[in-house]
């Protein structure tokens, strides 16, 4: 009797939520309508702050109805807060991102606004995962992880936990092609290069093994300690992982071969000119320091 009478006020307490919802929507599809019209009209004074009056009150509806279905971010952010390294601000962020495109786009006539919600919500969250945690996949691959994830270890259990790697097998598991697991289980680190942790604690040295010249006037020598100093100390950080590993990888910063966009992609799962893109804003963070510098 208790657990009819529990799931009964669960259903009552789901059916209010739906009732408040469908309420505010039409609130606000009555509300866009009038101010449509307003717009449409010529207007005077008059009807001019009735216009802004009733833009006001759109604003206050919206916020309304955001925070009715907060709850609606906060439940799907909370799948990642306990495994990610503290971003749990940040994704809540992104998916408030989601919902507001979520109240934009819906109408009333499209069935539950929760139903309608889960989709933009869980872009912009995974988005903002896939960027804090794992910036080294494409947002493609990052969604698919769980699946590669889950098919190794249905492998390792089949075959121990010592066996080699068989990515055609993993990818006959998940359903996926064995380019799409290798970029998951290879996937680079980008946090860990030996350029960018000289940079960051031994200062100018790495850098400048890289473009040193025997033949610099000692005007020019100065001038490029100074570029290079202000690229340490201000330029540098700024770039997010991926920026640094795609121009460590493109100058040959850590010592290794210069490689070419198309290389560089296959190695992040992105293609040449989505590289080459990383590659220039990566250049114009770096262009402002070294600018002042000189």
């Amino acid at each position: 009797m208790n657990i009819v009478q529990s799931s009964g006020k669960k259903r009552s307490a789901a059916d209010r939520f739906q009732a408040r919802n469908d309420d505010l929507f039409v609130r606000r599809k009555e509300l866009q309508a009038r101010i449509a019209g307003l717009r449409a009209d010529e207007r005077d004074v008059t009807s001019e702050v009735a216009l802004r009056r009733a833009e006001r009150e759109l604003d206050d509806l919206t916020y309304e109805i955001m925070t009715a279905n907060c709850g609606l971010v906060r439940r799907y952010v909370a799948a990642f807060a306990s495994r990610s390294t503290g971003h749990s601000e940040d994704f809540e962020s992104a998916g408030n991102v989601g919902l507001l495109c979520a109240i934009s786009s819906y109408d009333p006539d499209r069935g539950p606004f929760a139903n309608w919600a889960f989709k933009p919500i869980q872009r912009e969250v995974l988005r903002a995962v896939r960027d804090a945690d794992h910036p080294n996949l494409n947002l493609g691959d990052f969604e698919k992880r769980p699946i590669v994830l889950a098919a190794k270890q249905s492998f390792l259990e089949e075959f121990g936990a010592e066996a080699a790697l068989d990515h055609a097998d993993i990818a006959r598991r998940a359903g996926l092609t064995e380019a799409q697991v290798r970029r998951v289980l290879e996937a680079p680190r980008l946090d860990s290069l030996q350029a960018s942790a000289a940079v960051q604690s031994e200062g100018m040295i790495a850098l400048e093994e890289q473009v040193a010249d025997l033949s610099l006037s000692l005007e020019d020598e100065v001038l490029l300690h100074s570029q290079l100093r202000a690229l340490v100390d201000r330029g540098w950080p700024t770039l997010d992982a991926r920026e640094r590993y795609v121009l460590t990888r493109r100058f040959g910063l850590d010592n290794m071969p210069e490689q070419s966009f198309r290389v560089i992609g296959e190695q992040i799962g992105l293609s040449r000119e989505g590289v080459r893109q990383i590659h220039q804003k990566a250049l114009a963070k770096l262009s402002g320091p070294i600018a002042d510098a000189s």
